[in-house]
């Protein structure tokens, strides 16, 4: 057998292999450095990822009235450098302006961590996540 049919062979048995995995889904999550690498659940990336979230948008009050707690779910991705990212809003309440809100979360969210990122086949991997965030009036806050 010739290098060149050795290579074609290698490169027919490797096509097949990626259609037999299924490349849309990852093996693991992405990993903050506070969670533990051999837990396989998504729960610390997800709880990590929210504190992350909820940190940043509590240091200034934002200026949005709203007459009952209403919320937006956001589009954030784990690159394979591990640079989370916040992409845009997926879901918006129509009370909230949408177009001044996505304004007010890229100002707010343009410095997250870097973080370990997703894996398929223990390769690093960017993935992309929807993020539910709940904002509730100030006035029902229950001190």
């Amino acid at each position: 057998m010739s290098d060149e049919e050795k290579r074609e062979q290698a490169n027919l048995k490797a096509q097949k292999e990626l259609e037999y995995y299924d490349m849309s889904s990852i093996d693991s999550y992405p990993v903050f450095k506070d969670c533990d690498e051999m837990l396989t659940t998504p729960d610390c990336f997800y709880e990590n990822l929210h504190r992350t979230v909820y940190n940043k948008l509590k240091e200034q009050k934002i200026p949005i009235r709203l007459a009952v707690k209403d919320s937006v779910y956001l589009s954030i991705t784990v690159a394979k450098s591990g640079k989370i990212k916040y992409d845009s809003i997926f879901k918006c309440a129509k009370e909230i302006d949408k177009f001044k809100m996505d304004s007010l979360l890229q100002t707010r969210l343009n410095d997250l961590p870097v973080i370990e990122s997703a894996r398929k086949r223990s390769i690093p991997v960017s993935s992309s996540y929807r993020l539910p965030i709940v904002f509730i009036p100030v006035d029902s806050l229950e001190y």
